[in-house]
């Protein structure tokens, strides 16, 4: 994880650990979310020496009514430049945007990152909590699994806080949404991306409402495609086997004022999660795959809606490749934050694959990826998208009945009618004679 803000002793200098006992004593549940809320608050309002204020900072007022309305204006066109380039309908919901602060992102979008990371939280209390067969029985174990949540508070907070900082709209990352409507968008952070990469202001806001256009339909539009990414992450919570003893240990151990001891702790500690199992590294593997694949796909279609519309097109995506592979960027960040290896679930694969899967078929096949969750690729077929096609009936374009065309072949050497070969007589595409996938979905 990146550094956290203020240095080395930025933990130190928290007024809340001089309370250390009101703080144990508070909420319960596997996250203090009111400490991650003044943390992520603070963090994302510039603070570095936290210990010198009397009060957290408070949240500044959101930018003037006009920017609404301009960023408004730019999802109508969005909407109708984004409606063409894919089969996705917008579910009849009326995009608003909302201008933010970054504290205002910070604490609006805080709630959204609960079911992401209480599970594995959930898992680690048990770990050392009374029930469940927990290391450490009694008051003991309540007091370590409240000191638990304390520390998943500190490490949401402070994610959240530097994420704020750099985050630039509502659907920046695969964060499912609340308020379907709703879409926040940071001015601050907008303008200093711009001013960085050196694209113009104009066509970059453009593109960024095209973007969040399609993310919303995908997250808000997709309705099991919210619910599948929080099963997995469940999944992933559920095969992750602890190790209770050296948890406990690094939790009586643990120096609160001490930076090094909290950042070890907070990103995990080695072996302290257990071994990778095959089950925690398959579940990890479809996290990963519908990570890449979902924002691999927004900016597939972004291209599609955008060509010919945008002349610094080229300029702003490149722009827009290099910050979602920046290690430092927010996606690596929230991909920290669910312990998957940022890029393996980065952009570039999905989007990779869904080129590929373009040259060879069109939209409406490429948007088969959200009839089901079966049609997800995995993260073999991500690699090599061929396989996805045979898989998924989809081959050259058209729909193929793998069995039919196998069965004539066998019989009398000639295809099918309906599937698609070579112009070579009696050879059928690659793959015609592998299992066939999920049945077409018409």
């Amino acid at each position: 994880m990146s550094e956290f803000p203020g240095g080395a002793d930025f933990f130190g200098r928290i007024p809340l650990f001089r309370e250390f006992a009101r703080l144990l004593a508070g909420e319960s549940g596997p996250v203090n979310w009111e400490l991650a809320r003044q943390v992520a608050v603070a963090t994302a309002a510039g603070a570095d020496a936290l210990g010198t204020m009397p009060q957290l900072p408070k949240p500044t007022p959101s930018p003037p009514a006009g920017e609404r309305r301009e960023w408004d204006e730019r999802l109508r066109l969005a909407e109708l430049w984004v409606d063409p380039a894919t089969s996705l309908a917008g579910r009849g919901v009326t995009l608003a945007a909302q201008p933010v602060s970054r504290p205002d992102w910070a604490e609006a979008v805080l709630p959204e990152f609960a079911p992401l990371v209480e599970p594995g939280a959930r898992r680690l209390m048990e770990a050392v909590g009374p029930e469940s067969g927990g290391a450490a029985p009694g008051e003991m174990g309540e007091v370590m699994s409240r000191l638990g949540a304390l520390l998943a508070g500190l490490q949401v907070g402070a994610l959240v806080g530097q994420l704020a900082q750099l985050v630039l709209a509502q659907y920046d990352l695969g964060l499912p949404n609340r308020e379907p409507a709703r879409v926040l968008v940071v001015p601050e952070n907008v303008a200093e991306f711009e001013d960085s990469a050196g694209v113009p202001a104009d066509q970059f806001r453009l593109w960024l409402a095209a973007h969040e256009v399609v993310r919303q339909r995908l997250l808000v539009g997709v309705p099991w495609l919210a619910d599948h990414l929080r099963a997995v992450v469940v999944e992933i919570a559920q095969a992750t086997d602890p190790d209770p003893s050296g948890l406990m240990d690094r939790l009586q151990s643990l120096d609160l004022g001490g930076a090094d001891d909290l950042r070890e702790l907070l990103e995990g500690g080695q072996g302290l999660l257990g071994p990778p199992t095959a089950a925690l590294q398959a579940a990890v593997g479809r996290l990963e795959a519908v990570l890449a694949i979902t924002e691999g796909y927004a900016l597939t279609v972004c291209e599609r809606a955008l060509e010919g519309r945008l002349p610094a097109l080229g300029a702003i995506s490149a722009a827009v490749g290099r910050r979602l592979a920046d290690p430092e960027g927010p996606q690596s960040l929230f991909a920290q934050l669910l312990r998957v290896d940022a890029e393996r679930a980065g952009a570039a694969r999905g989007h990779r694959f869904c080129r590929e899967v373009l040259a060879a078929t069109d939209i409406e096949g490429l948007d088969r990826l959200w009839a089901h969750p079966d049609f997800l690729p995995n993260t073999e077929e991500l690699a090599v998208p061929g396989r996805w096609l045979e898989r998924s009936g989809l081959v050259g374009g058209a729909e193929v009945d793998l069995d039919e065309g196998l069965r004539a072949l066998l019989e009398d050497g000639a295809p099918a009618t309906g599937a698609v070969y070579d112009e070579k007589p009696d050879e059928p595409e690659p793959g015609d004679d592998k299992p066939d996938g999920p049945e077409p979905v018409g």
